[in-house]
This record gives structure tokens, sequence and C-alpha cells, in this order.
């Protein structure tokens, strides 16, 4: 009938937030990969990835936290009240202060590869540094370009629709992907294919954020105080 009004009604569901770091942000965490090529604290025994270099990271006093994710995270936290995984692990814990704890940079080779995965923590977040290849050519490869779903290079979210089918959400991979952060709940699945014929690093930051059982609002919690006790060590 001409007079039907149909609209579409979507489910309640969690948005993905997408950032694209102006200069200083990716300047600073340069920086920070750069002291953590220094000290070398290896990361990989507490991380799924298959890569054979994982570093920790430090947040040198609070500040890519404090200037570049506190707001954002706590506006994210606002919005999604309703989802009931945002707790720590193991806990229900929740407060209105949040903390930054594991903080690490990946640098993945050439058939090296991120397994389907979660994260500790309320939400987690990626930083892509430096992307060495192109998402047409790596699916133009001969073992992606046949299949229905050419996939080398990519990054992936994995979850479950309203039909319990279990969908993807992709990212490609190009050098412009430089400088941009994604912002995901914690528990979110996702994975990371490997990329080929490039012999340059595909260098990558990723951190996980906690509810502040204290209610300090400090980022400098026990991972900050290992890697300086590390640090202190090897003097």
């Amino acid at each position: 009938m001409d007079d039907d009004k149909w609209y579409y009604v979507m489910p309640p569901n969690i948005n993905i937030m997408k950032c694209e770091l102006g200069d200083t942000a990716v300047e600073y965490l340069w920086d920070c990969i750069n002291d953590a090529r220094e000290n070398k604290i290896n990361a990989n025994k507490n991380l799924a990835g298959n890569i054979e270099e994982s570093l920790y990271l430090k947040d040198n006093n609070n500040y890519f936290w404090d200037n570049h994710l506190k707001n954002v995270c706590h506006q994210y936290l606002k919005e999604n009240l309703y989802c009931t995984s945002f707790r720590n692990n193991f806990t229900n814990t929740f407060s209105e202060e949040m903390i930054m704890r594991e903080f690490w940079v990946n640098f993945s080779k050439q058939t090296e590869f991120n397994p389907v995965h979660n994260h500790g923590g309320v939400m987690s977040f990626v930083i892509w540094m430096q992307i060495p290849t192109r998402s047409k050519e790596q699916h133009d490869l001969p073992i992606s370009k046949n299949t229905t779903n050419p996939s080398s290079s990519d990054f992936q979210f994995l979850y479950t629709d309203i039909l319990g089918a279990i969908s993807p959400m992709t990212f490609e991979m190009d050098p412009e992907t430089n400088g941009t952060l994604v912002l995901f709940p914690s528990t979110l699945s996702h994975q990371v294919y490997p990329f080929f014929n490039s012999d340059d690093y595909r260098v990558s930051i990723s951190g996980n954020i906690y509810f502040d059982p204290n209610g300090s609002g400090q980022v400098t919690t026990d991972m900050d105080t290992r890697i300086d006790q590390l640090q202190n060590s090897m003097l």
C-alpha cells in the first residue's frame, strides 16, 4: 500500500572506535618504540601472537593515556553502559577510574601471524605504525586470489550476529593505515593474517585498559613497576 511506512530497526550493539592520530602522537609513539628497542623487555610469553619479537612499551609520565586515550575511553564506556563485557577479567569490578596497564609493540615479519584471541581488561586498542604492503597486492597472491575469501595481510574482528553466525569485520592493511588507532571491547575476538613478499617489518602497538579497583586513575601500575625492575636488573 502507498501509505505503508517501513523503517530499519537496528538492534543495540557496541561500536568500534577509530582514530587517525595526529603527528604529535605518532612521533611520541615512535620514541616509545625506539626506547623499547634499547631496553628489550620481551612480551612474547604473555601474548598470543606467533611473532618472533614483541616488546613492552612504557608510557612516560602517562602522556599517551592522559592526552590521547583517557577522555575517549570514558566517553566510550558511558555510551555503552549496558555492555556486561565491560568488566575486569574474572571480576565484577566497575570503577569510574580506568588505567592503561599492558602496552606493547609487535614487530611482525612476513609469514608471522596472530591467531584468533582476545585481550584482558575492559577495552583494548591497536595502532598500526608501519604497514609495508598493500592489501590489493596481497589479495592477488596465488594463495588468495582464487578463493572466496582473500585475507592475506588483513586484520579481522570476529563477532556473533543476531542470527548466531560468526561474522567478520575486516580492516585491509595499506601504508595509508599508518597512524590509525582502533579501540574495541577487550573480549572481542580478532586475528591478524600473515603478509608475504616483503622483507620489511609490520609494526603495530597494542594496549589494554582496566577499571582501577583502587580508584587512583594512575597508569603506573604493576606493569610499569615490572619494567622498571627488569631494567634495573640489567644494569
